[in-house]
């Protein structure tokens, strides 16, 4: 009995799978919780993230200056690069001085009820990776932790995204006490201490993050994605640290080493963002290059197989799937992004009640490459160099007599 309804003539029927390519989202996209008093509130509405690019000229006149809009836009120019930048215009606060400081922090904070504040953020089209929030996110209120840096916290794990914290610039231990209140957290980028910057014709002190922000876009942009630590650039647009941080080449006791013990980017030699580190409590997710590359490889495996979804369990749906996921690895190892990775099916784990239910589970690895932050040489004396010497002598002796 034929399969297929009646039919004279030729056609032609889709059979088998094959590999298809996995694609990766862009990890530099920059998002700012921004005070803009004299913003167009039509252009930047509060509470909403409105996408622009940092050398859109029309979009930063609409975004006007004072609050924290030169440690944002003007930071990220001076690392010479364009950023897509996701603004969230907040609220001055009421008040002055510290309270008008709280009650604007309180704002940036918002409520995830009606995604105020930074909970903007999970309203935007495509997850910002890096969020700053300059000038707000430094002090600890009621010797408690940041309220911002808190609530930037599951904001964080849900986007995927790197956070990057200004410590309280007067002290490393001010800078140690913030650091306190991460004890666990592999989102959480922090720097010390600001920089001094000119303003007009007056030099300021202005909070890093923006800056910071500016070379992980430059580096990823260098090396096409996220596979290398921002450490180890010029800080542009700066005329040097907040206050003096010490640093001396092949010696540990140093303030600069003392920070990033802790956990905590400096500025090393004045003008060198020096740092690798996440807070996190598990040390195989201390480089914040190492999160980023994890959370860049598993987001384009999550979003890489929708073409598969649906599809009826069959050997060459599996083995495309597998195939595809193996070349993705393949790709990423040769350009460098991961040291290797590898993909395959583990029958333990796929009961056949599992595939009766539509389960498929597939199994992976990758490993993201640590920066090299500890490069050691062992210098040792050999007094046998003395023989080619001695020889040289003899034989410039028989050069002599001959």
């Amino acid at each position: 009995m034929p399969t297929t309804d009646y039919f004279h003539g030729t056609r032609v029927f889709k059979e088998g799978e094959t590999t298809r390519p996995i694609s990766v989202d862009d990890y530099s996209t920059v998002g700012a919780a921004v005070v803009a008093p004299n913003a167009d509130p039509d252009v930047f509405p509060e509470d909403v993230v409105t996408t622009i690019f940092t050398n859109d000229a029309d979009a930063r006149a609409a975004l006007g200056t004072g609050g924290n809009v030169d440690a944002v836009l003007d930071a990220i120019d001076d690392q010479g690069v364009v950023a897509e930048l996701q603004v969230v215009r907040v609220a001055l606060g009421a008040g002055t001085g510290q309270t008008q400081i709280e009650n604007t922090i309180a704002n940036i904070v918002g409520s995830g009820a009606d995604y105020s504040g930074v909970h903007a953020f999970k309203q935007a089209s495509k997850p910002a990776k890096l969020i700053i929030v300059p000038g707000y996110d430094s002090q600890r209120i009621s010797n408690g932790k940041n309220p911002v840096a808190a609530e930037l916290e599951g904001i964080c794990t849900r986007l995927k995204a790197i956070k990057l914290l200004n410590t309280p610039d007067s002290s490393k231990e001010a800078a140690e006490t913030y650091r306190e209140d991460f004890p666990n957290d592999l989102r959480a980028y922090l720097l010390h201490p600001s920089a001094k910057v000119l303003s007009g014709a007056s030099i300021v002190t202005q909070p890093i993050s923006g800056r910071a922000a500016g070379l992980f876009v430059k580096r990823d942009k260098e090396v096409g994605g996220p596979h290398e630590s921002p450490s180890n650039q010029t800080i542009g647009g700066i005329v040097g640290p907040s206050r003096p941080i010490s640093y001396y080449a092949g010696e540990p006791d140093s303030e600069a080493n003392w920070l990033n013990q802790r956990r905590i980017a400096t500025i090393k030699n004045g003008f060198i963002l020096w740092g690798n580190e996440t807070c996190a409590l598990d040390p195989l997710d201390r480089f914040v290059n190492v999160v980023r590359v994890q959370d860049m490889v598993d987001d384009a495996v999550i979003k890489g197989f929708d073409w598969a979804m649906d599809k009826n369990l069959s050997v060459p749906l599996g083995t495309a799937i597998i195939q595809s996921l193996q070349s993705f690895l393949d790709e990423l190892t040769a350009k460098g992004a991961i040291l290797g990775g590898r993909a395959w099916f583990q029958r333990d784990l796929n009961s056949n009640e599992s595939l009766a239910s539509g389960v498929l589970r597939l199994e992976y690895d990758r490993e993201p490459p640590a920066p090299l932050q500890d490069l050691q040489f062992g210098a040792r004396r050999n007094l046998t160099y003395y023989a080619t010497l001695a020889d040289g002598i003899l034989q410039s002796l028989d050069r002599v007599d001959v």
